[in-house]
Parts: C-alpha cells; sequence; structure tokens
C-alpha cells in the first residue's frame, strides 16, 4: 500500500509548501475548470513522481475578473498574495503562507489534447486535475533540459520514460534529442530533490534513455 505523501515528504519545508500547492491548485479550479496542469508538480502529484517540485505551472486562458477573484480566494484561504504579474503571454504570482512560498505561473493559451488524471494531494486524497499525457510531458521536459540544462528537468525525462508508450513515431522523436545531450550545469543539486531511493548520475540516466528510446 502507498503510503500518504505526508508520510513520504520526509522535509517538514516540503510539506509545508505541498499544502499552500494543494491550496492554490483547489482555487486556480474553482475559478478556471479548464485549467491544465503541467511541469515538475505535474509529475510528481498525477504520476507517481519521486522529484520533489516547488512550482505550479497550468495553460489556461483567464476569465474576464481573474486577478480579483485569484486574490479574493487567496486571503479567503489565509494566504497572501505577495506578487501578482501579468504579460500578454503569462500571469505570474506568488502566493505565501507563514513564510512559506508557492511560485504560480500560467501560459495564456490553452492545451488542445490534455488528460484527466488523479491530482495526489498531502493528504492522501486526490482530485482529478487536467494535464499532459506522460509522452507530452516528456516531451516538454526535454525540451526544457535542452534549454536550460537543469538535472531535474532530466530525471524528469528519466522518469516519464517508463511510463510513455512504445509508438515508433515518437520513440523516433526522443531517441533523435538523445544523441547528443548537453551536460546538466547542477547534477550536485539533485540528491537534494529527490525524495526516496538511488539518485542516479546525468550518465547513468542517458545511458538509460538511450537504451530505453533504441529499441
Amino acid at each position: 500500500m502507498r503510503l500518504p505523501l505526508f508520510n513520504r515528504l520526509r522535509r517538514q519545508l516540503h510539506r509545508d509548501i505541498a499544502f499552500v500547492q494543494d491550496q492554490v491548485l483547489e482555487i486556480v479550479y474553482a475559478l478556471e475548470g479548464k485549467a491544465v496542469l503541467h511541469g515538475g508538480t505535474a509529475l510528481w502529484r498525477c504520476y507517481q513522481g519521486n522529484r520533489f517540485s516547488e512550482d505550479l505551472d497550468f495553460y489556461f486562458v483567464p476569465k474576464k475578473g481573474f486577478r480579483e477573484a485569484f486574490a479574493r480566494e487567496i486571503s479567503s484561504a489565509g494566504l497572501k498574495l505577495a506578487k501578482y504579474k501579468q504579460t500578454a503571454n503569462s500571469v505570474y504570482a506568488k502566493v505565501e503562507r507563514e513564510g512559506i512560498n508557492v511560485a504560480f505561473e500560467a501560459a495564456l493559451r490553452e492545451f488542445r489534447e490534455p488528460v484527466v488524471r488523479e491530482y495526489e494531494k498531502l493528504d492522501g486524497s486526490s482530485l482529478d486535475v487536467f494535464t499532459l499525457s506522460a509522452e507530452d510531458l516528456l516531451l516538454e521536459k526535454l525540451a526544457a533540459f535542452r534549454g536550460r540544462r537543469l538535472v531535474r528537468d532530466i530525471y524528469d525525462v528519466y522518469h516519464l520514460s517508463r511510463l510513455a508508450g512504445n509508438e515508433k513515431g515518437f520513440k523516433e522523436k526522443v531517441a533523435g534529442q538523445l544523441v547528443s545531450l548537453p551536460q546538466p550545469v547542477d547534477e550536485k543539486n539533485l540528491n537534494a530533490l529527490v525524495l526516496s531511493g538511488a539518485v542516479p548520475s546525468f550518465a547513468q540516466m542517458a545511458d538509460a534513455l538511450r537504451r530505453r528510446f533504441s529499441k
């Protein structure tokens, strides 16, 4: 039997962040029912990921008055909206609770083919959310790694490679991007993010990925 998320998180800071994430996510879905969760938190909460992620990333086009409604709901939940900025392409906000900060970012566009997955909450309960398929999330994380070279992104790709499908076109698309992977700029940081078990090196993950997608 899988332990509740609260018991799997060893650090109190991670538990506190996860609690605020749950509050913010429920507020977002109360206001924007078609929001699509993506990024590292989607992998951790919806695909049984083993890496802690702090931020909440969404795709959605906000309704008129979203900022005011979001601020009102944040305040009603006992949280503080420390920052809110909207550009032509995105919304960025920072939510605080007793010194705990959670960043929230929404790319202002719709994602065409989301899937429904269970989002695991801190207390072990769950709620349905829209998110990316394992294949789309893998491609997104692989592109992120090639762009910013953070080790957490290739670790996410490594995890998702066990869950993604084996369709020929998809495998070829991934394999082509694995030929010459750049070195991560922060490999030493992975130890602090992996929740349990062994922490593979970049070389080990790259070798495993090439084997999985060359078959």
